[in-house]
């Protein structure tokens, strides 16, 4: 039954794995539909399991490393965004943003996570727009 338990969490992204010393460790290990744990709900999701175990929870970390110019723009054809709509809804001025995106200005780590979670929210956000759209 435990195993079961420990496999359904992982295919919502979060690992479960007990210790030698007796204590679990609790990994969001990935977004699944953009659901980000706090730890007080990873130590909640290990309680479930084991009770009487003291839960070491580790919070989701995005990895910025994989937010590029390409991955940018792949994500702007995928939903249909213009520079122009990054200027007005991500507040960047015109100038900035064609420095980021021919390369001469590097992407910062904020700036890769701001990208990120923009497009997050379209994702998340899809079935939503395209019941509007057809109105």
């Amino acid at each position: 039954m435990e195993k079961e338990f420990i496999n359904g969490y992982r295919r919502m992204g979060i690992d479960i794995e007990p210790l030698e010393d007796g204590t679990v460790k609790v990994t969001q290990a990935r977004l699944i539909n953009g659901y980000i744990l706090n730890q007080k709900q990873l130590i909640e999701r290990g309680k479930e399991l084991y009770p009487d175990a003291k839960i070491i929870p580790v919070a989701y970390s995005l990895n910025v490393d994989d937010i590029t110019i390409e991955w940018i723009e792949s994500k702007m054809q995928e939903f249909g965004i213009k520079r122009n709509d990054l200027i007005k809804q991500l507040a960047i001025d015109r100038s900035s943003l064609s420095l980021i995106m021919s390369g001469k200005r590097e992407l910062s780590k904020p700036m890769r996570a701001t990208f990120f979670y923009y497009f997050l929210t379209y994702e998340l956000n899809r079935d939503f727009r395209e019941h509007l759209d057809s109105l």
